[in-house]
């Protein structure tokens, strides 16, 4: 027997689970995306620009699951959507509410392109 005659085992992972944490049916990573391609405003801007000059003291007072701003890369982001789509649980990413969450990011996540996944939530720069 060699490595493509193996058997599958029998214990592999729920393909719902990731890291101890079970995803609700309808927030994986499909789902969110579905749900980018068919909002029109998930950062809720309202119809306001993409701001220039967001300080840090303001992005420190949305530090909570229902609003929720984040740091990555130099850009605020309004995360509060994309909380329950987290597929390491929405736990991780309320560490980093209100704060610049880069490091973290960067941590367990360096090879992905944020853009794709959090560029619509975009609400501007430091």
């Amino acid at each position: 027997m060699n490595d493509t005659t193996l058997p599958i085992s029998s214990k592999q992972r729920n393909p719902r689970q990731r890291d101890g944490k079970n995803l609700r049916p309808g927030f994986g990573l499909n789902d969110w995306m579905t749900l980018l391609r068919r909002s029109k405003d998930l950062a809720q801007r309202r119809g306001a620009p993409i701001r220039r000059d967001i300080p840090a003291s303001e992005v420190r007072t949305h530090n909570k699951p229902y609003d929720g701003w984040m740091i990555l890369r130099g850009k605020v982001y309004n995360i509060t959507p994309y909380l329950a789509y987290h597929p390491g649980g929405s736990e991780i990413m309320e560490k980093c509410l209100g704060r610049d969450g880069t490091v973290l990011f960067d941590k367990y996540h360096s090879w992905v392109n944020i853009e794709p996944l959090v560029g619509p939530l975009l609400l501007g720069y430091l």
